[in-house]
């Protein structure tokens, strides 16, 4: 069955009103990232101060910054293995609530509900293939650092010089390579952005996943530019809501309204817009790789004639 994009938005956003559970893995992942953070925040605070915790309070500003500096340099391997610690759990759990949410909406999509159990099957699944995924995506992302190395060696090889041409030459080199490297992010982006909804969905390894996911943007790139662009202005949108929403309580000047809406818009969103929007990718990769969709009744007549 073919569908085009606004019968996929509309169809997806039906699936959506019907399985809300779709946010159950994005809302754990968000309540266990919390979690891990204050622990790490706890451990970092024993590691850092130790016997001088119960003094902190009567500190200047100066005496904590000299002391967190000292004890920084001090505990550096620790630092470093709670860094590294924290950035693997937050990671690993993410992907395996990710992949969760995914093949929640796989089956959604396929066979017009989903349930909880779902999410454990995809997320122990893929976790690991989406994990290395990540990890290889993010590698991309950081080559991109070379446009800024020109730039950035002929400022610094001038610093001393400030009005020299060569400076003035090593910093709008550095600009434009900055612009050209957030180019080179949002083409990544929109090329990519498939990639671990094709890991989840075919049941595929981080590489071929990767392949898979570049090939289908080079078969549908209007369809998949289409798609990020609808995702981009509904996130624009919501997030200038927001904004506009939190200002007018910042004006009323209550701490308490400020944290209960800080708070709720970021829990908001999970149960709303990010479930919407991994439905939405996951049905345009299913239509167009030719996976069995669940036909909704009431939406097939005026659907099927439109697509």
């Amino acid at each position: 069955m073919s569908e085009n994009l606004e019968n996929i938005i509309t169809k997806g956003f039906h699936s959506w009103t019907r399985n809300l559970n779709i946010c159950i893995p994005l809302l754990i992942n968000y309540v266990v990232q919390f979690t891990v953070m204050f622990f790490a925040a706890i451990a970092a605070m024993l590691l850092f101060f130790g016997q001088n915790l119960s003094g902190m309070a009567s500190m200047t500003e100066d005496e904590l910054f000299d002391l967190m500096s000292v004890s920084i340099m001090e505990n550096l391997t620790g630092v470093i293995i709670i860094a590294f610690l924290v950035f693997l759990i937050l990671v690993l759990f993410d992907a395996y609530f990710f992949a969760g949410a995914v093949g929640m909406s796989q089956n959604a999509t396929a066979n017009g509900d989903t349930s909880v159990t779902d999410m454990f099957n995809a997320g122990s699944s893929n976790f690991i293939n989406i994990f290395l995924a990540n990890f290889l995506i993010m590698l991309m992302m950081i080559a991109g650092i070379i446009f800024v190395v020109p730039g950035a060696i002929l400022t610094r090889n001038y610093m001393e010089v400030v009005e020299s041409t060569q400076f003035t030459s090593g910093i709008l080199l550095l600009l434009m390579g900055i612009v050209i490297w957030v180019i080179y992010l949002l083409i990544l982006n929109v090329v990519l952005a498939i990639v671990l909804y094709s890991i989840v969905i075919e049941r595929t390894g981080a590489m071929d996943g990767i392949i898979r996911g570049y090939e289908f943007f080079m078969e549908n790139k209007l369809s998949v530019f289409a798609m990020w662009l609808v995702i981009f202005a509904v996130s624009t949108a919501v997030a200038v809501i927001f904004f506009f929403a939190g200002e007018v309580i910042a004006l009323i000047g209550s701490d308490g309204l400020n944290m209960i809406w800080s708070l709720g818009s970021q829990v908001l969103i999970l149960v709303t817009i990010q479930p919407l929007i991994v439905i939405w990718w996951t049905r345009l990769y299913m239509v167009r790789t030719g996976k069995n969709i669940h036909i909704d009744e009431l939406l097939t007549d005026d659907w099927e004639q439109s697509g």
